[in-house]
């Protein structure tokens, strides 16, 4: 069955939001103040895969991560650098990034607002 989760937050403002979207606050010793969002993921029916959006604050970053699934990203607004193994590389809004499975990856927010992008991953179950 297909599902529809409406835009009720307000770019101009930095504040992004779905209608029937919970998003997960992710604060650990290595993350701070990462919001994530699944906009389409297992709970709407999806079998292949899950589309997130993530909000990382200034100054922050995401995990440094490795594991056999790839992402597409598109960064939707702020300033990233983003490491894939030893390369680094600065990103803008509209900016797309293609991560190998297993390649080592970690996005921060290199800009003085927050860093918002969508990630879209193959499920994993």
């Amino acid at each position: 069955m297909s599902v529809v989760h409406r835009f009720k937050g307000n770019i101009s403002q930095d504040q992004y939001a779905w209608d029937g979207i919970d998003p997960l606050l992710i604060n650990t010793e290595e993350v701070h103040d990462v919001l994530k969002h699944v906009l389409v993921g297992p709970e709407d029916g999806a079998p292949n895969f899950i589309i997130r959006y993530f909000n990382v604050p200034a100054g922050e970053k995401t995990f440094y991560d490795q594991h056999p699934h790839e992402h597409g990203i598109v960064i939707l607004n702020g300033k990233a650098r983003v490491q894939i193994n030893e390369d680094f590389y600065d990103l803008n809004p509209l900016d797309s990034i293609f991560i190998s499975g297993n390649d080592i990856h970690q996005l921060t927010n290199i800009g003085e607002q927050s860093l918002g992008f969508i990630c879209v991953i193959q499920r994993q179950d």
